[in-house]
């Protein structure tokens, strides 16, 4: 069969290899067309056939018409990329054009190299081919620089050749703007050559066995082994094993022969909640590390938010126990591309988890151990000072169960020091605290100096916070102190002894009790509740008018300070008092003595404080100065407008019977106090105070007696209940009426 060629296609001698050329073309810098190209299979010295493929891809600068006119080149056909080509500079070979620069692109499938060697080289010479050449670029890397004149001595054998192993490369022709001689340029062939990956590879291209065939080549792998995603490299199939027993021993795959490459093992261990694992790597350890230390395998365990490791090296880590913290322990074990390492072998253990020692601060387990592991149980005590408060109650001590995760049961109770609070005030006393918990301190003092503290002996009024919650004094009583009222403070007046008595002055009989109703009459402030008169003073009166701290009488109350006004509650009488007369018409004043309560208690100052009471045995003894005082009847009116005293003696009874003419009932429940000088209590000062001042005191005043009866004729002798023989009946009746009452009780302020 002859070959027809194109009419256009210039016919090679019988020795030249085909050739298949396109139509000459002019070139036009400013343009630039991709079309195919006719090549032709070198077959030797026979001129079959011509093979049109379609493996160039050709930049040239080119007239808008020849590119017109190559767009519809039915005849050439296209196929992209292909297996060969031929490559021929422009004109060729008739000589190549001024100021051209031209660029071929060469590709071939995957997975073969490419073989191109030239067999026509004419190409205008120079220093390092500067002015006109080929270059061959692999990439931005030039390859190849050709030019000068070039012939073989066989048209068999090519003049220049190298084989590539990229399946892609450009040939760039350039020429400069003048050639003194015609140079007719070069002719190249291509052809894709087989690439031999599993040998010609400057790295490893398989982990294991590489399998070469025609354009490429694939991995595989020994049994047991199984080909990573990257279709490279090989693995063992080691993950996916899961520990369930309480102990147990686990090693790298093969060990203890060199372990896989490019491998990634996951073990787990997974023990019942309530054990942690436990990691004992054994003496043979050997897994790869660089030089510098670091791992290029390694073996990590993860426990948890706990992280071990990563470890390599040709020792086991130190220390070789792990205690992981946890029932789920991972073990990860990876590898890189080479080595020849070992392994390792590690046993497994599970040990029950461990508690805390201490469950809460502030606290004391019971029992008392070393540790405390899984279900152990306890007794959790707050130490002295603290408690638990929980919904408004308070503990002191709760059970507590160590659990599976290692912690405490109940772990969210708190001791916290125990907060006794604000301290309670007492009446008419003061306290401040800087803190109120546990071991904090304060101290109790009464407001002013008509109060006093009442305290145990021993006691200074310093209470402390107690570990029960509460304040208590240094014997541990939590009772509070009271602070009582201080009787017969006053503002003595020593130049009162005056004839007939002298008007006193404000503060100086500051116990001084007025009775208002139909009879004017006295009585004596004893504590700051009770006032104690005479009998015959309230008998038969269920509410009298009372005013305390006042200096005045005024026979109508209304001109009296209303807030000095006090009210009566319980009026008590001795019961032994007798109210009555005897056939003769005399009266009977034993036991004239009486009690009354007030509704309020009274707010002590200067103006208004309590007398004293006789301690028991002090009796005053005949001639001893005594004090009385009182709005009664002077020797001028027939009452005082201002408070009166004076200073009369105590006398024996036989004065009192002389003065009375013996008349009246004498007993020892009265005493006789008067003088010869006109000085003496009268009508109206019934009820008020016979004083005397206190031996081992003598800023204080006592009442021995109140004024009871006397003779008609005032300014002379007169009688006095004997208040020390009632001490029992004053203290027993106060106490007894004090007991029964539930209720607070006011406090009403007179002094100003």
């Amino acid at each position: 069969m002859q070959n027809k060629r194109h009419p256009k296609c210039r016919a090679f001698p019988a020795t030249s290899p085909d050739h298949a050329w396109l139509p000459q073309s002019r070139t036009n810098p400013s343009q630039t067309a991709h079309f195919p190209l006719i090549h032709t299979q070198f077959l030797g010295d026979n001129l079959n056939h011509f093979r049109p493929t379609g493996a160039i891809r050709c930049h040239l600068d080119v007239g808008l018409s020849w590119f017109l006119i190559l767009l519809l080149l039915g005849c050439v056909h296209s196929s992209f990329p292909s297996m060969y080509g031929e490559i021929t500079s422009p004109n060729y070979p008739q000589g190549y054009p001024n100021n051209v620069e031209e660029t071929w692109e060469i590709s071939v499938p995957e997975g073969f190299g490419i073989h191109l060697y030239f067999i026509h080289l004419d190409i205008e010479p120079s220093e390092n081919c500067e002015y006109d050449n080929v270059q061959v670029m692999v990439g931005d890397i030039v390859e190849k620089k050709l030019c000068g004149r070039q012939s073989g001595r066989s048209h068999r054998r090519p003049l220049e050749e190298k084989y590539f192993y990229s399946n892609y490369l450009k040939l760039l022709f350039k020429s400069d703007f003048s050639n003194q001689q015609r140079y007719t340029g070069f002719a190249a062939y291509y052809r894709a050559v087989d690439i031999n990956e599993c040998q010609e590879s400057t790295e490893t291209v398989c982990s294991h066995f590489c399998n070469n065939y025609i354009g490429g080549y694939f991995c595989s792998c020994p049994p047991e082994y199984f080909l990573h995603p990257d279709n490279h490299t090989c693995g063992v199939n080691c993950s996916g094993g899961l520990f369930t027993d309480i102990q147990g021993m686990i090693s790298s795959p093969g060990f203890p022969s060199p372990y896989p490459e490019n491998t990634r093992c996951e073990y787990k261990v997974q023990l019942e909640h309530g054990f942690e694992v436990v990691i004992h790597f054994q003496e043979d350890f050997d897994v790869e590390e660089y030089g510098d230390g670091s791992c290029s395998d390694s073996l990590t365990i993860k426990a948890g938010t706990r992280t071990f490791g990563p470890f390599c090296g040709k020792s086991p880590p130190n220390p070789s126990v792990i205690e992981t913290g946890s029932n789920e322990a991972d073990i990860i074990f990876q590898t890189d591309s080479g080595g020849e390492n070992t392994g390792w072998k590690v046993r497994y253990y599970g040990d029950a988890i461990q508690c805390p020692v201490q469950v809460i601060s502030n606290s004391i387990l019971d029992p008392q151990q070393e540790k405390y592991v899984f279900r152990d149980v306890v007794n959790v005590t707050c130490v002295e000072g603290y408690e638990i408060v929980k919904d408004q109650k308070t503990l002191r001590s709760f059970i507590s169960t160590c659990q599976g995760d290692g912690t405490w049961k109940n772990m969210h109770f708190q001791c916290q020091l125990v907060n006794c609070g604000e301290p309670d005030p007492i009446d008419n006393g003061n306290v401040f605290s800087n803190t109120t918990t546990y071991g904090s301190e304060i101290t109790y003092n009464c407001s002013d100096e008509y109060y006093a503290l009442t305290l145990p002996a021993g006691e200074d009024g310093t209470y402390s916070c107690s570990s029960y919650g509460y304040w208590v004094n240094s014997r541990g009583n939590k009772e509070l102190p009271i602070c009582t009222p201080v009787c017969g403070v006053h503002q003595s007046d020593k130049s009162g002894r005056i004839f007939g008595g002298t008007r006193a002055k404000p503060g100086q009989f500051p116990w001084m009790i007025q009775f208002t109703d139909i009879e004017l009459g006295g009585g004596s402030l004893i504590s700051d509740r009770w006032v104690l008169t005479a009998a015959h003073v309230v008998n038969k009166k269920i509410f009298p008018t009372m005013f305390g701290g006042v200096m005045k009488f005024f026979p109508n109350t209304n001109l009296q300070s209303q807030e000095k006004r006090l009210q009566a509650k319980k009026i008590i009488i001795h019961p032994l008092y007798q109210d009555n007369e005897d056939t003769e018409g005399q009266s009977n004043f034993d036991n004239d003595i009486a009690l009354v309560q007030l509704t309020k208690k009274v707010k002590l100052g200067s103006c208004i404080s309590p007398i004293c009471l006789p301690r028991r045995g002090l009796a005053p003894v005949v001639n001893e100065v005594a004090t009385i005082a009182g709005w009664g009847k002077t020797e001028k009116r027939e009452s005082a407008v201002n408070l009166q005293f004076a200073s009369i003696s105590l006398s024996s009874m036989d004065k009192c019977k002389k003065a009375t003419g013996g008349k009246g009932y004498f007993t020892p429940n009265m005493l006789c106090a008067g003088s010869d000088v006109g000085k003496d209590s009268c009508n109206g000062d019934s009820g008020g105070p016979l004083m005397f001042t206190d031996p081992q005191d003598s800023s204080k005043m006592y009442m021995a007696g109140i004024v009871s009866w006397g003779p008609r004729d005032c300014g002379t002798y007169g009688l006095y209940t004997k208040v020390d023989n009632y001490l029992d009946w004053i203290e027993e009746t106060i106490a007894a009426v004090e007991r029964e009452e539930q209720e607070e009780v006011e406090t009403q302020v007179v002094c100003e």
